[in-house]
């Protein structure tokens, strides 16, 4: 019975996720997405209160955005609130969700206003986006003994999606100024930003019902779909990563990127990234060769090298038609590892060979027919050289392209110190 109990909790957290991803990738207005997400909490937690507060960093105070169910007295309190007394305060500064089945009694979350008012049980969870704390998402029940430790995880998961949608809004907001200044490279960053805002939304949701899943999966020792599960979470991780990257991009036009370098097996990552895209080999009947040695070692970023990899396998199989062929290979010398990856695609004229590597480039004629940002390779060329490398293109329009990058073996500018 106990099993079957967890079972259907977690079933019900899974649809809950569904509802709240669904709610917060929508094109609904602000204010309906806060509501829709309140209603869905406040329904599968059985919360009788549950709001959210935005968070003014240069006033250092809460405001209340929206809710459900508070009384008046409670809503005067958190109208505006500081985060430098009560408990709310505390949960805005340690920026740690949290819940408490006694507020009267437990001294780490302890609220005499709320209790003389009836309340016996609180969870919250702070609002945190790309590392800054943007809010706070809370609830109160009438009730003792309600919450559990996967409630807190589930609350903090809605957290996180409400982030998405105030840093979309404001992306949005952003654009709309920037097209009054008809200045094109401006409005593609600013779009860039509203567009990473919205991708990272779902991507929150992805991940979260991925965890559940894995769990799920390995209670019940699926070890095939287990490996599934985890390349699905690897890369949707990595994924958002990235766009926390084109935001950041986008935000600042800064164009570095962070490394951090270490002996790395690079056979491995090679491995790992064709198993990534093995799917949409098979999707489009291509033929994917493979030639890369065993035990290749380099002191670079695994993650930048997976980038790498990645980029270049997706374009050549994205441009390369059905039943074609894609090759990846790797070779060393003595000092540096060479790394090709060929497509059977359409090729590229001399004049736009060049030009590839620049930021929001476009071909003359699209090689792919898909509407992309044009970032991809000059990201790819930026980590490249970050690792003290080069990469280049040989290609001829009706026989294919052959994408080209170079590293050190061992790349001594980044090797940290030796301590004396």
């Amino acid at each position: 019975m106990e099993e079957l109990h967890r079972g259907r909790q977690k079933d019900k957290y899974l649809y809950m996720l569904s509802q709240i991803a669904d709610i917060v990738a929508s094109a609904l207005a602000e204010k309906d997405i806060y509501e829709g997400v309140l209603w869905e909490l406040s329904s599968g937690l059985d919360l009788d209160a549950i709001w959210v507060q935005n968070y003014n960093s240069a006033s250092k105070m809460l405001t209340l955005t929206a809710q459900r169910g508070l009384p008046e007295q409670l809503i005067k309190e958190l109208q505006t609130a500081s985060i430098d007394t009560g408990v709310i305060g505390k949960i805005a500064r340690e920026r740690k969700p949290v819940f408490s089945n006694d507020i009267a009694r437990d001294r780490n979350c302890q609220w005499d206003s709320a209790s003389t008012i009836g309340f016996k049980s609180l969870i919250a969870s702070p609002v945190v986006s790309d590392g800054r704390f943007t809010g706070l998402l809370g609830g109160l029940s009438y009730k003792n003994d309600i919450f559990t430790l996967n409630d807190l995880k589930l609350i903090h998961i809605a957290a996180a999606c409400i982030s998405d949608v105030c840093d979309r809004t404001g992306a949005k907001a952003n654009i709309q100024e920037a097209s009054k200044e008809q200045d094109d490279i401006a409005h593609t960053q600013l779009f860039l930003s509203a567009l990473g805002h919205e991708l990272k939304t779902p991507l929150t949701a992805i991940i979260a019902s991925t965890g559940i899943l894995l769990e799920e999966l390995e209670a019940r020792n699926e070890k095939v779909l287990v490996k599934v599960a985890e390349n699905i979470a690897r890369s949707a991780e990595s994924l958002k990563n990235r766009l926390s990257e084109l935001l950041t991009l986008s935000t600042t036009r800064s164009e570095s990127f962070n490394v951090n370098m270490r002996e790395i097996d690079f056979s491995r990552i090679a491995r790992e990234v064709v198993g990534q895209v093995s799917s949409l080999v098979r999707q489009k009947n291509q033929v994917m060769d493979v030639d890369v040695p065993a035990g290749i070692k380099i002191i670079g970023d695994d993650q930048r090298i997976e980038q790498i990899l990645l980029n270049l396998l997706s374009n050549a199989i994205q441009f390369t038609p059905e039943g074609g062929q894609v090759c990846l290979k790797a070779s060393t010398d003595e000092n540096r590892l060479l790394v090709s990856v060929k497509d059977s695609g359409p090729g590229i004229f001399d004049e736009e060979k060049q030009k590839l590597f620049r930021p929001y480039y476009h071909l003359a004629s699209d090689r792919s027919g898909l509407p992309t940002m044009g970032l991809g390779l000059a990201i790819t060329k930026q980590l490249v050289e970050l690792h003290g490398g080069a990469i280049w293109v040989n290609s001829e329009p009706g026989k294919g392209s052959t994408f080209t990058f170079s590293l050190p073996l061992n790349f001594a500018y980044s090797l940290p110190l030796d301590k004396k």
